[in-house]
């Protein structure tokens, strides 16, 4: 159609449905390559926010462990003493509220935390890696959930170009049938039905040129 505009642009009613055919078609194409994209990222996000905050939570609970033995406050030490092993065991939830009550403890304790060259800025860092795993840790499933949206509203748009077709092109292109038979012709040809993954999706192809 483009490669042709010079025959049809100045038919008002087509250069219409040609544009809303074309803003329907890039509504199909961005869904389907949307739908398409791969979520392996985010799972691989969720991952390394995962190892960051287990490495910051055993730092800054180590620190706090040795508080508590060295000020006789078993209580303490009891709320620290975990191995990296106990930590990737954990869900995520479990995770995320154990960073929270590490950070909890050590800002209870941040002045005697000094001694341990532990300061604000650490705990601030802490927070900041437990927010982060917040957002990630629901990322795989959300970006699941994404999908499925775009591959539900696939078929819709995939309906809306078939109609304007159907309903408006079809029946406008039968004003070039005597006055260009050639691209008349031309656009019978191009409607071809596109299998996209298992989708049925008719568009026009660029016309041929036709003869003078």
């Amino acid at each position: 159609m483009n490669q042709n505009a010079t025959i049809w642009n100045g038919t008002k009613a087509v250069v219409d449905s040609v544009a809303q055919l074309n803003t329907s078609l890039g509504l199909v194409n961005q869904t389907a390559q949307d739908q398409q994209t791969p979520i392996v990222g985010a799972e691989d996000q969720k991952t390394l926010d995962r190892h960051d905050l287990e490495e910051e939570i055993m730092r800054i609970a180590g620190a706090l462990g040795s508080l508590g033995a060295k000020s006789n406050n078993p209580v303490l030490a009891g709320q620290t003493e975990f191995t990296l092993g106990q930590l990737d065991r954990l869900d995520a939830d479990t995770l995320e509220e154990t960073g929270k009550r590490i950070a909890g403890l050590a800002a209870s304790n941040l002045a005697a935390l000094a001694d341990y060259n532990l300061v604000q800025a650490d705990l601030t860092t802490l927070n900041n890696l437990v927010t982060a795993f917040h957002a990630s840790k629901t990322g795989p499933r959300t970006a699941i959930a994404q999908r499925s949206a775009k591959t539900k509203a696939l078929p819709g748009g995939v309906k809306s170009v078939k109609s304007i077709l159907r309903n408006q092109l079809d029946k406008e292109m039968l004003l070039f049938k005597k006055s260009n038979p050639n691209f008349y012709a031309g656009y019978l040809v191009a409607r071809v039905t596109v299998d996209r993954h298992g989708q049925s999706k008719a568009a026009p192809a660029a016309a041929p040129t036709p003869q003078k």
